[in-house]
């Protein structure tokens, strides 16, 4: 049974669509690079042992950060894209108008949980930074963690919401 690779994007309308596109593209790009500088923090650690007896300082716990803020920072791109992991078994056998509704519902219970945690992640940072915390090793507050987290899932949820409104129009291209 061969199926079609083709992913269904939602296509930027008007200046909102496209600036929502390009804070998105922005947001991925620059977590590509916090992956890029986290692989390359790692390979140095890992030679810096083997050979020198001298690890990078704290990079179990940059790595955590970085890779927290990372996957934060592509999942509107993600979403906007269409990209998520999703399971038809269930949806097969529906129709297109089904598939499309229970798409469009899927977006708006996310965009929902994406604005709540955007809320949580905020309060979270703002505690983390009264109480002082830092990392162990390194002794780096542990809410400058939180401050790209805030954006992404806050842009996460204004995706959602975008998507959402694609399939309730019928835009969503395949």
């Amino acid at each position: 049974m061969s199926e079609s690779l083709a992913q269904p994007t939602v296509h930027a309308h008007g200046p909102l669509g496209r600036s929502v596109e390009l804070a998105c593209a922005a947001l991925a790009i620059l977590g590509g690079i916090l992956f890029v500088i986290e692989s390359l923090m790692s390979v140095a650690s890992v030679i810096g042992r083997a050979l020198f007896a001298t690890p990078v300082p704290g990079d179990y716990e940059l790595v955590q950060s970085l890779s927290a803020m990372g996957v934060a920072m592509c999942l509107p791109y993600c979403q906007l894209k269409k990209g998520h992991v999703f399971v038809d078994f269930f949806t097969l056998w529906a129709p297109d108008a089904l598939k499309r509704l229970l798409d469009a519902v899927a977006s708006l219970l996310l965009s929902l949980c994406a604005f709540f945690i955007a809320w949580r992640v905020w309060e979270g940072m703002l505690e983390m930074r009264e109480y002082g915390e830092t990392s162990m090793v390194i002794s780096l507050p542990v809410w400058w963690g939180y401050i790209p987290l805030v954006p992404s899932f806050a842009l996460l949820g204004v995706a959602a919401l975008f998507v959402f409104m694609g399939e309730v129009r019928g835009e969503v291209k395949s």
